[in-house]
C-alpha cells in the first residue's frame, strides 16, 4: 500500500502549525483592542497617522543608505575580504592588519544588513492595504497573505517580506493561529496553519524616535478632528486651564491605553 504523502511543512496552509500557534478561539489568538475609542473617524486618524509616519520613515531610510552608497559599501568589503582572504592564505597571524579588517568588515555587513531593513513602497502599500480592512471597533484583522497581496496588488512573496520589514521596524505585529481539523487516523494531523491575527503594539516596538514622531502626527490629527482641542473657541468665555486641558490627557491616556494593550 502507498504511503500517502504527508503535505507541505512550511508556508501558509501548511499541514503541521509552527511553534507558538494558538487555537483562533484562544484569547491569545485575538490579540486586539478597538482603535482610538472605536468610533470610525478615530479608525481613520489612526490609520493615517501610522501612514503618514511609515512614509517618512521609508523617505529617512532611502536618504541615509541610497543604493549608490550601498553598492559603495558592498564594493569596499569584498575589497576587505579578499585581502583577508590572501594574508589568511600567507599564514599571517591574526592580529595587527587581519584584525583591523575583520573589524571593519563586519562594520560594513552590519550597514549592509540594515539596508535590508529599508521600507520599500511596497511595504506602504501593504500597510495601508491592512489598515484599510481593520475593523476598528475591535481591531480585529486576520487576512492569508493571498488576501493582503491581491489587497496590496502584490505577489504573495512580496507580502510576506513587506510584512517582516513592517514588523521588525514596529509598525506591525502578528500571532500565528491554527484552527483543528476533520483528520481521523493515527497519523493525520489534528490541528493545521491558518492565517495570522494582525495587531498593532508601536509603543514597545518601535524605536524611541520613531514612536514619538508617530504620537506627534496622531495628536496633531486627533486636534483636528476636535477629539483635542488646539484652544478655546473665539466668543467661548474662557475656561480654566485644568478643564480645558482635561480632554487632551483624556485623549492622550486614551491612546496609550490602546497602544499597550497592543493595538493603533
Amino acid at each position: 500500500m502507498a504511503k500517502k504523502s504527508r503535505g507541505p511543512d512550511h508556508a501558509e496552509g501548511r499541514r503541521v502549525p509552527r511553534r507558538l500557534s494558538y487555537d483562533v478561539d484562544d484569547l491569545r489568538a485575538q490579540p486586539w483592542k478597538k482603535v482610538g475609542d472605536g468610533s470610525h473617524a478615530q479608525g481613520v486618524i489612526h490609520a493615517e497617522a501610522l501612514v503618514q509616519t511609515v512614509k517618512e520613515q521609508r523617505r529617512q531610510d532611502w536618504k541615509e543608505l541610497p543604493n549608490r552608497k550601498l553598492r559603495e559599501v558592498r564594493e569596499l568589503r569584498d575589497t576587505l575580504a579578499a585581502e583577508l582572504a590572501a594574508l589568511i592564505d600567507q599564514g599571517q597571524a591574526p592580529i595587527g592588519r587581519p584584525a583591523t579588517l575583520r573589524h571593519e568588515i563586519e562594520r560594513l555587513n552590519a550597514t549592509i544588513a540594515r539596508a535590508n531593513e529599508r521600507l520599500t513602497r511596497i511595504d506602504v502599500a501593504v500597510l495601508e492595504a491592512l489598515l484599510a480592512k481593520i475593523d476598528f471597533a475591535t481591531g480585529a484583522l486576520f487576512p492569508s497573505y493571498d488576501t493582503i497581496a491581491a489587497w496590496a496588488v502584490c505577489s504573495r512573496n512580496a507580502a510576506i517580506e513587506a510584512a517582516k520589514r513592517l514588523k521588525a521596524r514596529g509598525f506591525l505585529d502578528w500571532v500565528r493561529r491554527s484552527i483543528r481539523t476533520d483528520n481521523e487516523g493515527e497519523f493525520a494531523p489534528q490541528r493545521e496553519q491558518t492565517s495570522n491575527a494582525y495587531y498593532f503594539d508601536h509603543r514597545r516596538s518601535m524605536a524611541p524616535r520613531t514612536w514619538q514622531r508617530y504620537m506627534q502626527i496622531l495628536v496633531a490629527k486627533l486636534r483636528r478632528l476636535g477629539a483635542v482641542p488646539a484652544a478655546v473657541a473665539p466668543g467661548v468665555p474662557s475656561t480654566p486651564r485644568e478643564v480645558q486641558y482635561a480632554p487632551l490627557r483624556a485623549a492622550l491616556a486614551s491612546a496609550a491605553s490602546s497602544f499597550d494593550n497592543a493595538s493603533t
